[in-house]
């Protein structure tokens, strides 16, 4: 007879697992099994070397602190460790026979660290450009902790760092091949961390660069442009290590003596023209190279007229070529103009002028303007000297017999004329005086003004034998003038005259009574009273046509500024006529210029070509020749 067994196999109802711990806590290694039988034994094995420690459920003496717990019944064989030690730490077994294999596990005993690493640099004193290392170690804690290195928030980088083997030491160096200035005032921190953050906190070091470094200057602002007068504040950041000392010079000049040095800031009060050039900031702090930064400052100021000529200037008429130059110096450059004192038409610089006559006598100013700042302006006068010119207009006179004839000769001169006398000229061009010997009712007036004299010939009674020409002659230091008048006499028919009254009044009755008549039978005076009857009145289809833009009531000369082309000042009392064009041949005046206040942009006296009245070739005038009868005597 054969009697079968069953047998049941032994396993593991609750592995042990490995476990970390608190040094000083209490642990229990948790293991359970199914299958046991009561012969089956159960033992723990631990540290060091994996040791038995128990049997069953009794633990070695050597083990003071450990003891097994747990309900047998249900095969539970739990190690439980009071103030569990360093020394405890380690592998652990727990297994019976039968076990296919025999499970194993770790404890692990947290010691934390009481103070965190220590951080030490390889060169207390680094400057930019010099490598530096900086070494983290601890001997504190168990497990020894991991060191990590940090750049502010941001983990560095393994490849920078070397790890020491030793396994009492954790350290770990952070080498910086080539410190910059930028590394100045870096936080690098090192972690050290045990793994088992509920157990035991990790801890960190950090230590802030102090790298020295040159200065490094930066000027606010390269270009600064301020106005004379004003206060300006020139400025330089520097950054550097240790701080530097700042100093400031100027470029080929000196720096004002009412600068202010604050250091990074140099006050300039009360700027003037001379302040203006080149500024340098210069920074050291015994770190080379030294810092340095420019600033051009550009003073404006209004403009200021250099040249020097005298209040007054005495060219001589016919002079040609003669020019009034003008310089000026400002900021912004000016612009130098001329004008002539009193009006607004501007000419350049120099104010030319290609022949002078006494027209162009009187006070010009030289204007600098630059646009930003008042105008620089600088008076002269400009006094024509020379030899007589007579400026008289009208060279032609018509007078009846019996009446007063008056030939009036107005002269220009500087210095004003020594002698001023009249002459007939007779036959074969002889000249003889007029005098009031000669017959009653001549006589000369004269009246002198700071341009010249005016000289009038009266003749009273005029008679047939005192028409033809007359000469005003008139003579100062430089010469002679002379010019021509020529006075035709009418006579007068007082019979013919009245005859000649009373057939046209005749002839406007008897017109007057034909019309009257026709108008009667036509019934155009019914018509005339009807439209008076109803009010109706008659408008005038159109207007009067004006004057001309340049005369008034009394034939006056009258100017619009804006309607000058095709005009020219040709006398000395300011009478227009067209003016001719002018030869292309001849230089024109570089300015025209009015007397004694209007001004016009091309000469009072333009070389023009006549006709002489025979037909014979044409002839150039001078500018004192104004007709034919004009003689110059030299």
């Amino acid at each position: 007879m054969f009697i079968i067994l069953k047998m049941q196999a032994v396993s593991y109802r609750v592995r042990p697992e490995s476990l970390a711990v608190r040094e000083g806590q209490t642990v229990t290694l948790r293991c359970a099994f199914i299958g046991l039988t009561a012969q089956s034994v159960v033992i723990w094995e631990g540290p060091p070397n994996f040791n038995v420690m128990s049997t069953d459920r009794m633990v070695d003496s050597l083990y003071k602190r450990h003891r097994i717990t747990g309900n047998s019944a249900r095969g539970e064989y739990n190690m439980e460790i009071d103030d569990v030690q360093v020394s405890d730490a380690g592998g652990y077994r727990c297994s019976t026979l039968g076990l296919q294999e025999k499970a194993e596990m770790m404890l692990d005993v947290i010691v934390p660290m009481k103070k965190p690493p220590k951080i030490t640099l390889s060169d207390a004193s680094s400057t930019a450009g010099q490598s530096l290392t900086l070494s983290c170690r601890t001997t504190e804690g168990s497990p020894l902790p991991t060191l990590t290195w940090f750049n502010g928030t941001t983990q560095v980088q393994q490849s920078n760092m070397k790890l020491t083997e030793d396994l009492s030491i954790a350290s770990l160096d952070l080498v910086l091949l080539e410190l910059t200035r930028w590394d100045h005032g870096r936080n690098f921190t090192c972690v050290a961390d045990q793994g088992h953050p509920q157990l035991a906190a990790s801890t960190a070091s950090s230590t802030i660069l102090d790298v020295k470094y040159s200065p490094v200057v930066r000027i606010r602002s390269q270009s600064v442009r301020s106005n004379e007068g004003e206060t300006l504040d020139l400025s330089c950041d520097v950054d550097s290590n240790p701080p530097a000392d700042v100093s400031w010079q100027k470029l080929r000049g000196s720096i004002p003596t009412n600068a202010e040095n604050r250091g990074g800031t140099l006050r300039l009060p009360t700027l003037d023209r001379t302040a203006a050039g080149v500024y340098q900031c210069h920074a050291a702090n015994g770190i080379a190279p030294s810092g340095v930064g420019s600033a051009t400052l550009t003073v404006q100021y209004p403009p200021h007229i250099t040249s020097n000529f005298n209040r007054k200037t005495s060219p001589f008429v016919g002079q040609e070529g003669f020019s009034l130059p003008c310089e000026a110096e400002g900021y912004p450059e000016p612009r130098v103009r001329w004008r002539r004192k009193g009006t607004k038409l501007y000419f350049g610089n120099p104010l030319q002028f290609s022949r002078i006559d006494y027209d162009m006598e009187g006070d010009y100013e030289c204007v600098a303007s630059n646009g930003q700042m008042r105008d620089a302006v600088r008076q002269i006068f400009l006094d024509v000297r020379g030899k007589p010119y007579i400026n008289t207009v009208s060279l032609k006179v018509s007078v009846r017999s019996g009446d007063t004839a008056r030939l009036v000769c107005e002269i220009l001169s500087d210095p004003l004329p020594e002698e001023t006398r009249w002459l007939r000229r007779g036959p074969g061009q002889q000249d003889k005086p007029v005098t009031a010997s000669q017959r009653a009712g001549i006589r000369e007036e004269e009246t002198t003004s700071p341009r010249g004299v005016t000289n009038t010939l009266v003749i009273s009674h005029v008679g047939r034998s005192d028409g033809g020409v007359y000469v005003c002659e008139t003579t100062n230091t430089f010469g002679t003038f002379q010019r021509e008048f020529r006075m035709d006499v009418k006579d007068t028919n007082t019979h013919a005259v009245v005859i000649a009254s009373v057939t046209v009044i005749v002839l406007l009755i008897l017109f007057a009574t034909i019309f009257v008549c026709i108008a009667k039978r036509t019934g155009l005076t019914a018509g005339a009273k009807r439209e008076k009857t109803t009010g109706s009145t008659l408008t005038a289809s159109r207007a009067l046509p004006p004057l001309p833009p340049y005369m008034d009531s009394r034939s006056v000369p009258v100017l619009d500024p804006d309607d000058m082309t095709g005009l020219e000042l040709q006398d000395f009392n300011g009478t227009l006529k067209p003016r001719p064009p002018p030869r292309m041949d001849k230089q024109p005046y570089s300015i025209g210029l009015s007397y004694p206040s209007l001004m016009h942009p091309l000469p009072p006296y333009s070389t023009v070509e006549r006709q002489r009245p025979d037909g014979e070739d044409n002839m150039v005038d001078s500018p004192y020749l104004e007709d034919p009868w004009v003689t110059e005597v030299t």
